[in-house]
C-alpha cells in the first residue's frame, strides 16, 4: 500500500475486521514517506489543516458498511463499527456536542487525528520511507525503498493524489509560483501589510480553498483573479440521485460512458463544493476570468500569466500565482520497471487508463495486480477516487486476496441490492 492516508487506513482496518470475522485476511503494509494521514494535518502542505472537510464525517473507513461478505458480513461491519467517526467521538466524550451542535464538519486537521487513530487502533503496520521504483519478481511485487530496502508483495494499491500539475513555462521551484501543495506550507508569510496582485488558476475544489483562504489572507485591497477554462465557476450537485452513485455505485456500469463523463464533470472536476460557494457569495476582491493559462514566466518582482481564451491571448503581470488544477493521478508510471511498464502497456491496449479499471480496481489484464483506485471514477464508480465508499473500496480491493472455501460467502454490492 503506497500511501499512508484514508484510503490506506481503511484497507489496514478492513483487514484487521476481516481477521477478527475469521476470514484470512491478507497482510498489509503502508507505506509513506511522511507522518500517517500526513496530507490532513496541515504540515505537509495540500490544506492548513483547518479547512473543512468537505464530506460527512459520518462517510468515515467504514463506510457504507455494506454487507459485502456474505454470512460473515455482520461480524465483518460490527468490527468495522469500532474504527468509525461516531466511535473516535465517544473515545474521546465528544460525540453528544458534536449532535448539538449539528453535526459540523470537521477541521481536515481533526480529520487527520481521526484516521491516527484509527491506524493505531487497527495496529496498521506503516513503514516509514520513499517509494523509488516497482519491479515484476516472480508473480509478484517487488517494492522498491530509497533507503535500498525492497517489500515484496502480492499485490500493490496506489493512493495519494500524485504531484501537482503544471501549466507551461511553471519553474519548479520559485517563491511567487505556488501549487495545491506549497501554497498551505507558504501561506501565513503571504505580506498582510500592503495590497497584493494574485493569480489562481483553476476551478475545482483545490482552487476554491486557495481563494478562500486569500479572500480571508491578504490585505482588503488586493486583487485575486481566478482563471478558468470552463468560463465560469460551478458548484457541485449534491442531490439524492447524484450522491447515491458515489455511496452505492451499483448502478453505475449501467450509464453510458458519455453520461458517466457528463456526471464527473458536472458532480466532481473542475466545481466547487455548496460550502465553498456559501464562503465566497459573501467574499469581495475576487474575480473570475475565462481563459487557460497558456504560458507562465516568472521573474524575481512578479509573475506574467499568458491567457487564451478563443483566439485572444493577453498578458498580465501578478504579485503571485497559484496553479491549482489538480494533481497528476498517473504519477506511478515513472516507477515502473522495465519489464512492468511493458506490462502495463500491454494491459492497456492503447486503451485510455481510466476505461480499463477492473471491479477490484486493479489495472485490468495486467499481472501481478496493480490497484488504482484515484483513476477508478470513470470505470467503476466516482466516490472512489475520493472519500465517498472507503469502506466498499477496501472490500474490492481485499476480495482479491481473500481465499474462501465457500464461493457464495463473497457478494458484490451489485447483487446484494436485489
Amino acid at each position: 500500500m503506497v500511501g499512508a492516508g484514508p484510503k490506506g487506513i481503511a484497507i489496514a482496518a478492513k483487514a484487521r475486521a476481516l481477521a477478527a470475522a475469521g476470514l484470512p485476511a491478507p497482510r498489509v503494509v503502508l507505506v509513506d514517506r511522511g507522518e500517517v494521514a500526513g496530507n490532513w494535518s496541515g504540515r505537509q502542505g495540500y490544506t492548513s489543516g483547518l479547512l473543512p472537510l468537505g464530506t460527512p464525517p459520518e462517510k468515515d473507513v467504514g463506510y457504507p458498511y455494506a454487507a459485502s461478505w456474505g454470512g460473515a458480513s455482520a461480524e465483518v461491519v460490527a468490527a468495522m463499527a469500532g474504527y468509525s467517526w461516531h466511535r473516535h467521538l465517544i473515545r474521546h466524550g465528544a460525540y453528544g456536542d458534536w449532535v448539538d451542535r449539528g453535526r459540523i464538519r470537521p477541521a481536515h486537521r481533526q480529520w487527520s487525528a481521526y484516521l491516527r487513530e484509527v491506524a493505531d487502533v487497527a495496529d496498521a503496520e506503516v513503514v516509514r520511507g520513499v517509494v523509488t521504483g516497482l519491479e515484476v519478481v516472480g508473480g509478484g511485487w517487488e517494492v522498491m525503498l530509497e533507503a535500498g530496502d525492497a517489500i515484496a508483495a502480492d499485490g500493490v494499491v496506489l493512493t495519494g493524489a500524485g504531484p501537482a500539475i503544471t501549466v507551461p513555462g511553471q519553474p519548479h521551484d520559485h517563491p511567487r509560483v505556488l501549487d495545491g501543495r506549497t501554497y498551505w506550507l507558504v501561506a501565513r508569510g503571504l505580506a498582510r501589510e500592503r495590497a497584493l496582485n494574485v493569480c489562481v488558476v483553476g476551478s475545482g475544489e483545490t482552487a476554491a480553498s486557495v481563494v478562500i483562504d486569500l479572500v480571508k489572507r491578504c490585505h482588503r485591497h488586493s486583487a485575486i483573479d481566478v482563471l478558468t477554462a470552463q468560463g465560469v465557476l460551478y458548484s457541485r450537485g449534491e442531490s439524492y440521485d447524484e450522491n447515491r452513485f458515489y455511496s452505492d455505485p451499483a448502478d453505475w456500469p449501467l450509464l453510458a460512458e458519455a453520461h458517466r463523463r457528463e456526471f464527473l464533470k458536472r458532480t466532481d472536476r473542475g466545481v466547487f463544493s455548496l460550502q465553498a460557494e456559501a464562503a465566497l457569495n459573501q467574499a469581495r476582491g475576487f474575480r473570475t476570468l475565462a481563459g487557460r493559462a497558456a504560458q507562465i514566466e516568472a521573474r524575481e518582482h512578479d509573475v506574467i500569466v499568458t491567457t487564451a481564451y478563443g483566439d485572444e491571448h493577453e498578458r498580465v503581470a501578478y504579485d503571485a500565482v497559484v496553479v491549482a488544477v489538480g494533481f497528476d493521478g498517473r504519477w506511478f508510471e515513472t516507477l515502473l520497471s522495465q519489464d512492468a511498464s511493458a506490462r502495463y502497456r500491454d494491459a492497456l491496449g492503447g486503451d485510455e487508463l481510466e476505461r480499463m479499471i477492473d471491479v477490484d480496481l486493479s489495472v485490468a489484464g495486467l499481472a501481478p495486480p496493480l490497484h488504482l483506485p484515484v483513476m477508478a471514477g470513470l470505470a467503476q464508480g466516482p466516490g472512489f477516487p475520493n472519500l465517498s465508499c472507503l469502506g466498499l473500496l477496501s472490500d474490492r480491493i481485499l476480495r482479491r486476496y481473500v481465499a474462501v472455501s465457500d464461493t457464495g460467502a463473497l457478494v458484490s454490492e451489485g447483487r446484494e441490492r436485489g
